[in-house]
C-alpha cells in the first residue's frame, strides 16, 4: 500500500467522523423542532467534512492525482467508502435545502444515519484488511 492510499484513508476517515458526529449532534439537537438558521450549522458540517478530502488530494503530486480514477480497481473498500459518504453528505445537503425551504423536516438527516452506519462498517472492514496484509 502506497503513502498515498494512507493519506487517503486518513481523509476518509476524517470525513466520516465529521459527518458522523455532525449528523447525530444535528438529529439529537434539532429534535423536533428545526429552524431555518440551523441550516447554517448543516453547512458548516459539510464545509467541515469536505476540508480534509480536499487537502488530501490537493497534497497529492500531479502523477498520483492522475491515478485517482483507477482506484476503484485498487482499492475497492476506499471507493465503497468513499460513495457512501458522499451519499451521506448529499442527504445532508438535501437537508439544508428542504429546511430553508419547510423548517421542521428532519427526514434527509435520518437517511443519512443508516449510510454513515454503513461507511463506517467498510472503513473498518478497510482497516481490518490493511492491519492484515502487513
Amino acid at each position: 500500500m502506497s503513502d498515498y492510499d494512507v493519506r487517503l484513508w486518513r481523509a476518509v476517515h476524517r470525513v466520516l467522523l465529521v459527518l458522523a458526529l455532525g449528523t447525530v449532534v444535528l438529529l439529537i439537537g434539532l429534535g423536533r423542532g428545526a429552524q431555518r438558521a440551523d441550516s447554517l450549522f448543516g453547512v458548516l458540517i459539510l464545509a467541515l467534512a469536505v476540508a480534509p478530502a480536499a487537502l488530501a488530494v490537493r497534497g497529492m503530486p500531479p502523477h498520483a492525482r492522475a491515478k485517482l480514477p483507477e482506484l476503484p480497481k485498487r482499492r475497492l473498500l476506499l471507493t465503497i467508502t468513499a460513495a457512501l459518504l458522499a451519499c451521506s453528505a448529499v442527504f445532508l445537503a438535501l437537508w439544508v435545502l428542504v429546511n430553508l425551504v419547510a423548517p421542521g423536516v428532519l427526514a434527509p438527516l435520518s437517511l443519512a444515519v443508516p449510510v454513515l452506519a454503513g461507511a463506517g462498517l467498510t472503513a473498518l472492514a478497510g482497516r481490518l484488511t490493511r492491519t492484515r496484509r502487513r
